[in-house]
């Protein structure tokens, strides 16, 4: 780590007045924290720097430029190869706000301008919205397609030129790319899509734009290097700099190559702050085949077939050592029944292919030419399919079984490895024809060195392969194995087969030292001119792409090590934080588990000295982690995102119950309270007393709240909530009104040879205690039983409510605040009393709330009591839609659904519910609220930081209002966006009536 010679604090302090206090990050928590991404390497920030804006780039790179203070850029950090890691400023995009998250669509969707905050799948969910609302014929998509494309930002992709599963060398960022506007080290800002901005630059910059078309010339005269580069690009290829512009652009026009430069610069060369994409068509007609070969040799025959006689779209490989361990995925077993059977030596292999079309003619002939060229090419298959259409499914829940599975495979090959070892990827790639000689050569070379649990898998259509090995870095002799096997892989991939060392990750720190072993001595230092010519004093990301040390590549590697059995897995990849709600405030889900790590080797290493006192780092990190334990929603949407499933939720509510219990071992919040965990189990065991209290004080708060108006009540409030150092709710004028008392309805007649509908249905304990908010004139004073009930009387069914419903509660909100025997306790009382109500299952069971739903689908253990819960969505569509007419009693609406039903799969369904009774449903970008139960009201920080963005979508929507299923997360949204948020239920039941009775003919009329 770099020493602080006085140029850092003197940094820190200059910058402080651009991005304010909240902006400079250098405590050494966080900057541990942000000294991983999703490569093998660590390296601390000495200060982590969150712009907002272009203009606050310009600044700080000024501060940088005095201070000569290294700047490193950083969107989602998803990157593999170390590029987005430093040990001296790191400059981090924030998205406080809109920042950097600007969009522009034109062109019937042709043309896409954007920000480098956006992420990726975020942006072709844009244009698929686009077309639906504008009507357009075709859909489309960005170029670039990484596995990581719901976790890596625009920022990244451009920085790093990735390409992806469906992307071809065509479709990467270099060949997509219209225009950008880039931010130079001296702080010039260049938009090459403005004439007048390209003009100034040409007078400002004549010695920069002079010496690429002096670099141009050279390389176009060149006829040696001329061939080099052609031959180099033909395949997936990304070390060193971009040097196919100078032989793409005319010396003429240095601005068209100085932005195609730029494309795969990590940085190193300015800073991309916006980026324009000419998009490319994303066919809606796919289908896609998994097919089994015997010999990995003999899989890549196949795929030379394949690139030379078809226009395929994608085909996948996955090697011998990524079958077995994605063989333990029971859909794609269901779907290949070969992988558990196949051999346990021998290399066998498997292809994913992809075909599309612009409609299903297109689409059978495309799958009928592969299917042709497999079997011209007589390559042998294990698959019983064989080369037939039938091989291919065309139904989204049977392709996307291979899809996720793919794109999942690096984390899964990485989650598998032994427990304190770290995973190591590599990127290459070579001409197809090669492509089966060079698998085979690496897997001798993996089993030289003793990696036996390496494996191969990648874009094999493009000759790619992504190289996963796991090992630890613990003595002197595995930093050599390392060194050694990284080097001999290099040669035989560079040299041997005229490869690429990086074909789409980048080159980062990783292959640096190996950038003149591929290109040669002439286009290295060609590269090396380019790089003092954009940034003379090496502020820019120093280090990456080129690097005089020979040994860089092998040096600041992360240790992993041994914590906990709920994360070890982890590697770090970053998938998860996209959906975590304390991003932006504390720590990520990535970041949690790499502390967490870290606090737990610095705690044994000071219980084995012996010493008495804690040291000084340990100590400020437990300080910290207080406060990130505490703000972790512990909602495990990161579970979702995560390849693996690791549920950082589960960890943290691991550690809450450890405390709470009085297990020193892992407890930070200062003393072990375990009179906590008996006041829990005491309310629990009064649980029906506490619901009946709970409404008449929420009512005289809201009548508190009426007499003395918002500015009162919060002050009011406010110094109880500070006291109890948040373990009070923090009011808001949101706040709910206390809920009437369950009625049931009358049963319906129905005739006496008739078979009554009968549904058993469990208010959650917070709809029975929490009512509208005040000021909600379109709730009324009717709670969401209400109208649920009502919803069921017009369907005609009969409403059974569970005996002791006053008493039941699932236990969420125990299990939440670390209480989880209390909370186990009660979700096993509430699933015999719902055995008994719905006659062991034979009857549906329906809760109003999907947090609690969900809950019970996880925690009951009874297979056809879980088969009788319903979520409030899905039992609508299921049993009440057909019984009922909808009205459109809405012009335009936002649906947020909740962390619960996301992990249910009924968000899509939720949404089509919506457009029963509105004109435009808009649903929110939003993965979790962050309420987390109460824990939003007593962190509202949380919630804040979670939702800041949902003002701004509910304004550009014009929202009249807002529906979820969880009144909880309603009172958050409604507090964060000015918007009446409430229970579908609520619109659903206002837009619904009876369906008319048919009309049966009499007397022949």
């Amino acid at each position: 780590m770099r020493h602080d010679d006085g140029r850092y604090t003197a940094f820190k302090a200059s910058v402080r007045g651009i991005v304010g206090d909240d902006g400079v990050i250098d405590d050494p928590v966080r900057t541990f924290a942000y000294g991983t991404d999703a490569s093998f390497y660590r390296l601390t920030p000495q200060v982590v720097v969150k712009v907002r804006s272009e203009q606050e780039v310009v600044d700080v790179l000024e501060v940088a430029r005095v201070h000569q203070t290294p700047v490193t850029f950083r969107a989602a950090g998803t990157s593999l190869s170390g590029q987005a890691i430093t040990d001296s400023v790191l400059l981090k995009l924030s998205h406080n706000g809109t920042a950097w998250r600007k969009y522009k669509i034109e062109n019937g969707g042709q043309r896409i301008t954007l920000e480098p905050g956006l992420i990726g799948g975020e942006v072709n969910r844009l244009l698929a919205s686009y077309k639906k609302k504008h009507n357009c014929e075709t859909q489309y998509k960005i170029g670039p397609d990484p596995a990581s494309i719901d976790s890596c930002m625009i920022g990244g992709i451009v920085a790093n030129n990735s390409s992806g599963m469906c992307c071809g060398v065509k479709q990467n960022t270099y060949h997509t790319l219209e225009d950008m506007r880039v931010v130079l080290v001296d702080g010039t800002v260049l938009d090459t899509a403005c004439t007048t901005s390209r003009a100034a630059f040409h007078e400002s910059h004549a010695p920069l734009l002079a010496g690429l078309s002096s670099l141009a010339s050279r390389v176009q005269a060149d006829a040696s290097l001329l061939a080099l580069i052609r031959q180099k690009y033909a395949i997936k290829n990304t070390t060193g700099y971009s040097i196919n512009a100078l032989a793409d652009f005319s010396p003429s026009d240095p601005i068209e190559i100085l932005k195609r430069i730029m494309i795969g610069s990590e940085g190193t060369l300015g800073f991309v702050s916006q980026v324009t994409y000419k998009t490319v068509p994303d066919h809606p007609n796919k289908a896609s085949a998994f097919l089994v070969f015997a010999d990995i040799e003999e899989a890549c025959d196949a795929v030379a077939a394949l690139r030379k006689n078809t226009k395929v779209d994608a085909v996948e490989m996955f090697d011998r050592r990524s079958l077995k361990l994605t063989s333990d995925m029971a859909a794609l077993v269901a779907l290949c029944p070969e992988l558990p059977h196949l051999p346990a030596d021998g290399e066998a292999a498997a292809l994913l292919i992809e075909c599309r079309g612009k409609d299903d003619e297109a689409l059978a002939a495309q799958i009928e030419s592969v299917c042709k060229a497999l079997r011209d090419s007589r390559v042998p298959v294990v698959s019983a399919v064989g080369y037939t259409p039938e091989a291919f499914k065309h139904d989204p829940k049977d392709f996307n079984v291979y899809w996720d599975a793919r794109k999942g495979l690096i984390p899964i090959v990485g989650g598998g490895r032994e427990p304190g070892t770290t995973m190591l990827l590599e990127d290459v790639a070579c001409s197809v024809d090669k492509l089966g000689k060079m698998s085979k050569d690496l897997i001798a070379i993996f089993q030289k060195y003793g990696y036996h649990d390496a494996c191969l898998m990648g874009h094999a259509l493009e000759g790619n392969l992504h190289l996963i090995f796991n090992q630890s870095f613990k003595t002197p002799e595995e930093l050599k194995r390392y060194e050694d096997v990284l080097y001999e892989i290099n040669y035989n991939v560079a040299i041997v087969h005229g490869g690429s060392l990086k074909a789409e990750h980048g080159t980062g720190r990783n292959v640096a030292p190996f950038v003149e072993m591929e290109w040669g001595t002439k286009a290295y230092e060609l590269m090396w001119e380019l790089k003092r010519l954009f940034d003379p004093q090496f502020i820019l990301n120093p280090g990456v792409i080129l690097n005089e040390d020979p040994l860089v590549h092998a040096k600041n590697i992360r240790q992993d090590f041994v914590a906990h059995p709920l994360v070890d897995r982890c590697i770090s990849c970053g998938w998860c934080e996209s959906n975590c709600p304390s991003k932006d405030l504390t720590l990520t889900p990535r970041q949690r588990i790499q502390v967490y790590k870290e606090m737990s080797r610095m705690r044994e290493e000071w219980t084995a000295s012996g010493a008495q006192l804690k040291p000084a780092r340990l100590l400020a990190f437990e300080s910290s982690w207080e406060y990130a334990e505490n703000t972790c929603a512990a909602d495990g949407m990161c579970q979702e995102k995560c390849p693996v499933k690791i549920n950082t939720g589960e960890l943290i509510k691991t550690l809450r119950q450890n405390t709470l219990e009085g297990d020193g071992t892992m407890s930070v919040g200062g003393p072990a309270t375990p009179r906590g965990a008996a006041l829990a189990a005491m309310l629990a065991a009064n649980f029906g007393t506490v619901t009946k209290l709970v409404p008449p004080l929420l009512d005289v708060v809201s009548l508190t709240h009426r007499l003395l108006g918002n500015l009162p009540m919060a002050t009011l409030t406010w110094g109880p909530w500070r006291v109890s150092n948040n373990y009070l709710p923090l009011w808001n004028k949101y706040m709910p009104r206390g809920a009437q008392p369950v009625v049931v309805p009358t049963p319906p007649e129905v005739a006496a040879d008739a078979k009554p509908k009968r549904v058993v249905y469990v208010p959650s304990c917070v709809t029975r205690m929490m009512g509208p908010a005040r000021g909600d004139a379109d709730a009324g004073d009717e709670a969401v039983h209400t109208k649920f009930m009502s919803l069921l009387s017009k369907a005609g069914y009969e409403v059974v409510i569970p005996e002791g419903l006053g008493s039941m509660c699932c236990g969420m909100i125990m299990d939440s605040r670390g209480f989880r025997d209390v909370g186990a306790t009660q979700a096993a009382q509430m699933q015999q009393a719902l055995l008994d109500a719905s006659d062991r299952g034979k009857l549906p069971i329906v809760c109003d709330t999907s947090p609690c739903l969900q809950r019970m689908k996880e925690k009951f253990d009874d297979p056809l009591l879980k088969l009788a819960l319903f979520e409030p969505v899905q039992f609508i569509l299921l049993y009440l839609k057909s019984e009922l007419e909808f009205a459109k009693v809405r012009d335009s609406i936002a649906v947020h659904v909740p962390c619960s039903s996301k992990k249910l799969k009924v968000g899509e369904q939720m949404v089509q519910l919506a457009e029963l009774c509105a004109t435009e449903v808009h649903a929110t970008p939003i993965p979790c609220c962050g309420m987390a139960g109460d824990r939003g009201m007593r962190y509202p920080e949380l919630t804040s930081s979670s939702l800041q963005h949902l003002d701004g979508m509910m304004q550009k929507h014009a929202c009249s209002d807002g529906y979820s299923t969880s009144r909880t997360c309603e009172m958050s949204l409604s507090n964060h966006s000015g918007v009446h948020f409430r229970s579908l239920l609520y619109l659903l039941d206002e837009a619904a009536t009876p369906k008319a009775a048919p009309i049966t003919a009499r007397n022949g009329l």
